[in-house]
């Protein structure tokens, strides 16, 4: 075996159940060892140097190994022996792309507007490899492809299809091929309901009058895009010598990306890169793209940031340890490395390079005034003594936890699909508690005091909330009415719908004329959502 995943236990599954915040690999040392050749120790210790903690499995002669997703190069055992070389050895891998004549041309009418190509020759598969590579695809399209939002990807053997390629679209009852891990053909609607990657990714395309597809010149369907492969044209087996691969999706760069890790992978496996034209009308271009890009980089920002001493003989030591080519300011970056967004990311690698542990702690050279912290110890007092226990939630979160179309702060380079925008409110994190204890006893009683980010503003909020059996409108709003009665606040309250709360116990909190709040009871559709069979009603106010 070489790569596979980790079984972990019930406690480690119920942490990572639905967060992609980790991906475990394993590999055998004896296959990771052809590629390059360190002791099991020192392979160790450099991989968790390097930020992938690792250990050695003396039963199985494996080397187990944690990876975060903003590293998705690592995904394959290629790419992890492809940075061990240079942090070893000094050695970077330059990729090059053959010319050729294939072409895939983009119609406009497509819901996901972006894909980019490569042909791979040269390949020698085997079913261990067959399978390295369907991981490699899995992962890269759970964390960089955000579970197929942004991208999804094919892999085609080349024998069975014939360019120019198109990538277009075909009403849903045109649309009949026998997908992969079935025995029969299939229309496209039937795939969306019973084949498996329907069920899980169809909803990304469902209702629409057309639906995307790839198709060869002589109309074969490759793929329902973004669900799954054809049987005849996308099923690589150990007979493949050639493959054809997409990434089609939302988000141009993402895709670029993405196909970049994958023909550096393959080239690592002995293949031979081939370029693909491609044509979208207007705007033709070639792809892949594996030009390194130019980074302006020197000696003195890296130290500014680290407190280093470092000059350009020694920076550009560092860099080549962790993959880079640097001459004279300037830092070339690798055609597969999707995580580096600007100079700290590669100021980050040269600290991994130094190793953290050779820093000297140091007391800051300059003086700064300190702010005075707000402290809410009167709103803490007034909650806890209406037996209100306080809780502390995660100021970041995602966009599937919010509801609507809200405005948020995005994470440039989230190192997970959990935690990828700033939060616009509390109340959702407050039902999350409730959902979290549901099992404890009634009534339940939290609160809150966090940070939001809303309408551009950073902002300081209270959110309490009460769960019960039966929950009475009177009683709720007593704690309301005690808590602003404690502030010297008279406070009144006008009916507003929501998203959040049912439509006739839904209200705005007004003091002094002005909106500060929110109160209601949540709406049974969501309770239903976070799996609560009991009343609840919630408060949220700025502070």
């Amino acid at each position: 075996m070489r790569i596979t995943i980790q079984i972990m236990s019930k406690e480690q599954l119920e942490l990572r159940r639905k967060s992609e915040d980790m991906v475990v690999i394993e590999f055998a040392y004896d296959e990771m060892k052809k590629l390059i050749g360190l002791p099991k120790e020192k392979m160790v210790e450099i991989l968790s140097e390097l930020g992938a903690p690792s250990e050695y499995e003396t039963e199985t002669n494996k080397i187990i190994t944690e990876l975060t997703p903003n590293r998705p190069d690592w995904y394959s055992m290629e790419g992890l022996a492809r940075s061990l070389r240079a942090y070893t050895k000094k050695q970077q891998t330059r990729y090059k792309v053959k010319k050729s004549n294939y072409k895939v041309i983009v119609d406009k009418s497509v819901s996901r507007p972006y894909t980019v190509c490569a042909v791979v020759k040269g390949m020698a598969f085997d079913d261990q490899r067959i399978r390295d590579m369907i991981l490699l695809q899995e992962k890269l399209m759970g964390t960089l492809g955000r579970k197929v939002k942004k991208f999804g990807l094919g892999i085609y053997p080349m024998h069975n299809i014939t360019f120019p390629i198109r990538y277009t679209t075909l009403k849903p009852r045109e649309i009949n091929y026998r997908p992969l891990g079935h025995d029969n053909v299939m229309g496209a609607d039937q795939i969306l309901e019973e084949h498996k990657k329907g069920q899980q990714y169809g909803h990304l395309i469902k209702g629409q009058d057309r639906y995307p597809v790839f198709l060869d010149s002589s109309g074969k369907v490759m793929c329902l895009i973004p669900i799954v492969n054809s049987a005849e044209t996308g099923k690589v087996d150990e007979t493949t010598t050639e493959i054809f691969i997409e990434v089609t999706g939302t988000e141009i760069n993402a895709c670029k990306a993405a196909l970049n890790i994958l023909v550096c992978t393959f080239a690592d496996m002995g293949g031979a890169v081939y370029e693909v034209s491609m044509d979208y009308g207007k705007e033709k271009f070639n792809s892949p793209d594996l030009t390194p890009k130019i980074m302006k980089i020197g000696s003195g920002d890296v130290n500014k940031i680290l407190g280093s001493n470092f000059n350009d003989k020694e920076l550009g030591g560092l860099l080549q340890k962790m993959g880079y080519v640097y001459t004279k300011g300037k830092v070339e970056i690798p055609p597969y490395r999707a995580d580096i967004m600007g100079v700290v990311d590669v100021v980050e690698d040269v600290a991994i390079a130094y190793g953290y542990n050779n820093f000297k702690p140091t007391l800051p050279d300059f003086f700064s005034v300190g702010m005075v912290k707000k402290e809410y110890v009167q709103i803490d007092e007034i909650m806890k003594g209406m037996g209100f226990i306080e809780t502390k939630t995660f100021i970041l979160t995602n966009k599937e936890k919010l509801l609507g179309d809200v405005d948020v702060v995005e994470i440039t380079n989230p190192s997970t699909v959990d935690f990828t925008v700033v939060r616009p409110n509390l109340v959702l994190d407050m039902v999350q508690t409730f959902a979290i204890n549901k099992m404890r006893g009634l009534p339940q009683k939290f609160y809150e005091i966090g940070l939001v980010h809303n309408k551009g503003q950073d902002r300081k909020r209270l959110v309490f909330g009460i769960m019960d059996k039966m929950l009475d409108f009177a009683l709720v709003r007593g704690y309301l009415q005690t808590l602003m009665a404690e502030q010297g606040l008279v406070f009144e309250l006008k009916k507003q719908e929501t998203q959040v709360f049912d439509s006739q116990i839904s209200s705005s909190v007004f003091v002094n004329g002005r909106s500060i709040g929110i109160f209601g009871k949540v709406k049974k559709q969501m309770l239903e959502k976070f799996g609560l069979e009991f009343d609840v009603y919630l408060v949220e106010l700025e502070l």
